[in-house]
């Protein structure tokens, strides 16, 4: 199901059916694979509005293929999770250091 589902919604593009991400993101989860997840996340911000949809649907239509396709093994489904995975969001801010990660007192002059 969840290949027809992510079909339909390449194919209905701009226009996103919340009831078909509702139905693909249930799927998924219920899937639970960690490929599955990935797809789940980014399909839920791409319907957020928080990734543009013509880069990521086509990229979430050949992940789910690999999903689907039982002659992909755990290889193909992480290069796929990889590919995926790089659509999701920078944060919009570096993290804050507030201490060094080696104290002064630990270095030694060689």
């Amino acid at each position: 199901m969840i290949e027809p589902l992510i079909t339909r919604l390449v194919q209905e593009a701009p226009v996103l059916d919340a009831s078909v991400i509702a139905e693909l993101c249930t799927e998924l989860r219920t899937d639970g694979r960690p490929l599955a997840l990935s797809i789940a996340r980014v399909v839920e911000l791409v319907a957020a509005g928080a990734i543009d949809q013509a880069i990521s649907l086509p990229a979430l239509a050949m992940a789910c293929g690999t999903l689907c396709d039982p002659r992909m093994g755990n290889a193909e489904h992480e290069a796929a999770r990889y590919e995926i995975d790089t659509l999701l969001p920078m944060p919009k801010t570096a993290p804050v250091l507030t201490a060094p990660d080696v104290p002064l007192t630990s270095l030694k002059r060689r």
